[in-house]
């Protein structure tokens, strides 16, 4: 398998500049770009050409899908926000939907904090906010994510795309 890459941003509420900006920086030099809701922006907005996007709790336009499953190579990526699923209580909704997609990667959105880990064979990746980080980590942060024959490395960049390295991590394949 050829390395791939991906990008991944959440919960921008509002600011279509900053979602912008990522897509021009990388569209064409990754083989996706995903946005895990809460953009408030319009479903028919021309910035999602190109993006793969889902529905938030804060987006009121039904034109957005609650769930995408996309395969990128022999990757599969399941995407939710992560708000129907309860995961600011449990895990096992967001877990059961990951398994029944057969996901390599899980992708999640709604707390705001920048997270990764792993369970079973699903690496759960949350990007953290482009705008409005929670918890202990006030950074405003999207995410790369470089999947190999044996890993899948998650690294944090900020809003001027400087690597946010204190919160990288790899896991096995």
């Amino acid at each position: 398998m050829a390395e791939s890459r991906i990008i991944v941003m959440s919960d921008s509420h509002g600011d279509r500049e900053i979602v912008k900006g990522i897509k021009e920086r990388y569209q064409g030099k990754v083989d996706a770009i995903f946005h895990n809701g809460d953009s408030e922006l319009e479903a028919s907005d021309s910035i999602w050409s190109g993006i793969y996007v889902v529905r938030g709790n804060c987006d009121y336009d039904n034109g957005y899908p609650s769930d995408l499953i996309a395969h990128i190579g022999d990757i599969t990526i399941a995407q939710t926000h992560g708000h129907l699923y309860a995961i600011n209580f449990t895990w096992d909704k967001l877990d059961l939907f990951a398994q029944e997609a057969d996901a390599d990667i899980c992708l999640y959105g709604h707390l705001h904090r920048a997270d990764a880990w792993q369970n079973g064979k699903t690496v759960f990746i949350n990007p953290g906010s482009v705008l409005q980080p929670r918890g202990d980590i006030n950074e405003r942060l999207y995410a790369m994510v470089t999947i190999t024959a044996d890993i899948i490395r998650v690294d944090y960049y900020t809003r001027d795309h400087k690597l946010y390295p204190a919160i990288s991590k790899e896991f096995k394949r």
